[in-house]
């Protein structure tokens, strides 16, 4: 108690007990009941005084602070899919009751998936997992102390920044979760195919194989639809070749959305056969189309085009002097100009206007001053010398899928030299070599944005390239699909109906389906004052459309698994347009049964922690129980301590007065 507060309550002390000898005592008769009602009076002034004054005293206090040890137990559905649920229940079940762990550290558990929860019940149904956001979470939860923040996962991810590179605050203790051992494998990585095909014609399909294996194996790829083979090869792995790719051609002989199950033949004690399956979709199209190859100067490409084109039984080619092409113009789908010149002016100035596709093809007679001069998309600075260019193919195009056909050992094309100046957003599919250097430039290009589309050759003598594709395979199929894929990417990106639909033939399970959609006017221009709405299997549900930039857009959530037809309607005319899509089976929680123990192990060093497997409990406790950041710590600190509690003092304030009442009315002296 400090000096005052002693003096206040020692004057306190008197000034009740003069108060009390004054009332009771000064020229007074003293009674055995005036001494008892003098001791309530005395009680009561003293207690009110002293409540007032409330004197206090310092006292040392020393407080003991445990680190946290925070607990984050993977839920995610990948636990579940490599049987692993009881052992990280197990080991959640070890660290509570464990006492040396308790006794040292302020234990808290938390699960995660997509996040992290408090909740104590396991159920392993997380789809997704982010561990990057859990470390962090968990980081600022320890409030910047030295805390062990301990994690047991299969360090597999869905979403999310790389957790692996992560910097934290406290240290992370991964515990790996499943079985490390890396069995024998053989998968399907990726399947490359163009989203629409033709009628009764070939589309070519390309799939990528991976295997981790230590002896040769042998297995067979099938490409099935509805349960009937379409395609079948064996195929031999070995221990010297990661990967493998195969290349075929399938028949699109129905229209419509086609579905196709691509299988790889598990090989004997195979444990992992989730990954030998995929499932790929083709829009197979019945679009007749005419194609006006437009010339000026004969030449033999123009009869090796026509061929080429019309090997698609969809398509007809016809050749067209462009003095001959004003009788009936619109008689043609699609243009091909050979060589153009002075004379295709008027075309070119249609074509640019309405933002038509064609394909454009120059060569050793071709005017590029006239060419410079209608078109804006490219131009060309010519020396008024040919220079032969060879093939070079860009593994790299991704604009649509086409097969590498062996282009580099294709003879070379005929051009005027001279650089060439893209002035729109292009992609090169083939570009020129001369003298064996790959110059960069484009031989072969496709360009133009949301409005239009158009591919360009520069070069003539492409007949050359079909002859040869005839002396490598036997036979013209291989160009003559390269060659229509062309006129398949422009027909397609061509508007020429009143209402065109967006969307993928194949989706996967929990993915937002979207379903895009753009309206055009009778004269062709972009409408948004529509009323659409979309239709699933013939439902009475109509979903609406709401528009995102120059598109209108549905999106559809929680599909089961199955194939749909949906049906796009404009209410305010009679417009409408059907399609179909497949949505397929498929979890990324389900994609890797192997432990990521390369991320984890980094996370662990970039905190300083310590990397341990499921069986190693022990070793973990050791490490935690010795490190010395993480021992109790000890802060002596003052507290100030209240003498008197204020509610028994009000208490005592109360029974005196009281008792005092009482006793004066009994014996009749108020």
């Amino acid at each position: 108690m400090n000096t005052l507060s002693f003096v206040l309550s020692l004057t306190a002390l008197l000034l009740a007990g003069l108060l009390v000898y004054y009332q009771y005592f000064f020229k007074q008769k003293v009674t055995r009941d005036s001494k008892l009602l003098a001791v309530l009076r005395f009680v009561s002034i003293l207690s009110v005084l002293m409540l007032l004054i409330n004197p206090k005293f310092e006292k040392k206090v020393v407080d003991v602070s445990k680190p946290k040890l925070l607990l984050a137990v993977d839920n995610s559905a990948s636990i579940s899919y490599t049987a692993s649920t009881d052992v990280i229940k197990s080991i959640k079940e070890q660290f509570l009751d464990d006492a040396d762990l308790k006794d040292r550290f302020d234990l808290s558990v938390f699960q995660f998936g997509s996040g992290l929860s408090t909740d104590t019940l396991l159920n392993f149904k997380d789809q997704q997992t982010n561990i990057y956001n859990v470390v962090e979470q968990l980081d600022v939860l320890a409030q910047a102390q030295n805390a062990a923040i301990v994690i047991p996962t299969d360090g597999h991810q869905t979403f999310g920044r790389n957790y692996a590179y992560l910097k934290t605050n406290n240290t992370v203790f991964p515990v790996v979760i499943g079985d490390t051992i890396e069995n024998e494998d053989i998968s399907i990585s990726r399947i490359n195919v163009n989203a629409y095909a033709t009628l009764k014609n070939n589309f070519p399909v390309e799939i990528f194989l991976n295997s981790s294996i230590t002896k040769n194996v042998r297995s067979r790829l099938l490409v099935e639809r509805s349960g009937k083979e379409l395609y079948s090869t064996q195929i031999l792995f070995s221990p010297e070749e990661g990967a493998k790719h195969v290349t075929f051609y399938l028949p699109a002989d129905s229209i419509g959305m086609q579905l196709y199950k691509a299988r790889l033949i598990p090989f004997k004690d195979e444990k992992e056969v989730r990954n030998n399956i995929q499932n790929f979709g083709v829009e197979v199209l019945d679009e007749k189309i005419e194609v006006a190859i437009v010339y000026s100067v004969i030449h033999p490409d123009l009869g090796m085009i026509k061929r080429s084109i019309e090997s698609n039984q969809q398509r007809k080619g016809t050749l067209v002097r462009i003095d001959e092409l004003k009788s009936d113009p619109n008689k043609y789908n699609l243009f091909l100009l050979y060589q153009p010149n002075r004379d295709f002016n008027e075309l070119f100035e249609e074509l640019e206007r309405d933002m038509k596709n064609y394909f454009l093809i120059t060569g050793s007679q071709t005017d590029w001053n006239f060419l410079n001069e209608v078109q804006s998309d490219f131009s060309k600075e010519t020396s008024g010398s040919n220079e032969d260019y060879f093939p070079s193919f860009q593994g790299d195009f991704n604009i649509f899928y086409t097969e590498d056909i062996g282009f580099e050992s294709f003879p070379p094309l005929k051009g005027e030299f001279g650089i060439i100046d893209f002035k729109s957003s292009h992609e090169i599919m083939i570009s020129q070599k001369i003298n064996n250097v790959i110059t960069g430039q484009p031989l072969l290009a496709t360009y133009g944005n949301n409005d239009f589309k158009r591919v360009v050759l520069f070069g003539e003598n492409i007949w050359k390239w079909r002859s040869q594709s005839f002396g490598l395979y036997e036979s013209f199929e291989k160009f003559d699909i390269f060659f229509n894929s062309l006129i398949q990417f422009l027909q397609l990106s061509e508007r020429n109906s009143e209402m065109d639909i967006y969307y993928k033939p194949v989706y996967h399970a929990q993915e937002p389906i979207k379903i895009q959609v753009k309206n055009y006017d009778s004269n062709l221009n972009i409408e948004l004052n529509s009323r659409l709405t979309l239709s699933i299997n013939d439902s009475s549900d109509k979903i609406p459309f709401y528009i995102n930039n120059n598109y209108y857009e549905a999106q559809i959530n929680s599909l089961e698994t199955g194939t749909y037809r949906f049906e796009v309607k404009d209410l305010d005319s009679d417009k409408s347009k059907q399609g179909s899509f497949i949505v397929e089976s498929f979890s990324l929680e389900e994609e890797n049964t192997r432990p990521n123990i390369e991320d984890l192990k980094l996370l662990a060093k970039n905190s300083g922690g310590l990397l341990v497997y499921q069986d190693q409990f022990m070793e973990l406790k050791t490490n935690l129980l010795n490190k010395p950041k993480f021992r109790s710590t000890q802060i002596e600190r003052n507290k100030i301590i209240s003498l008197i509690d204020w509610r028994w003092l009000l208490g005592l304030i109360v029974l005196s007065l009281s008792l005092e009442w009482l006793l004066r009315k009994y014996r009749g002296m108020i």
